[in-house]
């Protein structure tokens, strides 16, 4: 087991996990995902690297499998810190550096592809959205915080 999660292991309370299934049953991510955070728990638990399991990925950080834990097991602050490990080491999700660079190019995450400004147009919505990526002023704060933050780095490696 790595470092990292044998310290979530001990920092998250995972030890104390006793697989009742409220995690995975209230999980909203785990709807329309193969994302089951009883068995991710049971996993580390088990000594096992779960750092490349795609499924990792799925979680939206709404903290719902952790509010609901009746043993207070951190499941959500767990992940959050395994997929920080993953990522240092290189394991995270193409869709992330896609997502970065484009911030870093156009201060956009996700631009409205021409498709969605058609269908945008057809039922009244602006074609563009008014956010960041649309205000000169802002895009320029904007730019100013990401080149003061490490994310820029991982837009090159990937």
């Amino acid at each position: 087991m790595s470092k990292d999660l044998s310290e979530a292991l001990k920092e998250f309370d995972l030890a104390k996990c006793v697989q009742c299934g409220k995690c995975t049953a209230s999980c909203t991510s785990g709807r329309d995902s193969n994302l089951r955070t009883r068995k991710l728990v049971f996993l580390v638990k088990s000594g096992k690297d779960v750092s490349r399991d795609k499924d990792l990925w799925a979680c939206t950080t709404c903290y719902a499998c952790q509010e609901r834990c009746p043993k207070g097991v951190k499941v959500t602050d767990a992940i959050i810190r395994i997929r920080n490990a993953a990522a240092r080491s290189g394991n995270r999700p193409s869709i992330h550096l896609t997502a970065i660079r484009s911030l870093l190019d156009s201060s956009d995450g996700f631009p409205i592809t021409p498709d969605v400004s058609k269908i945008r147009s057809m039922i009244g919505l602006p074609i563009a959205p008014f956010d960041v990526a649309h205000d000169q002023s802002e895009k320029e704060r904007f730019r100013k915080l990401v080149s003061s933050l490490a994310i820029s780095g991982l837009a090159k490696e990937g």
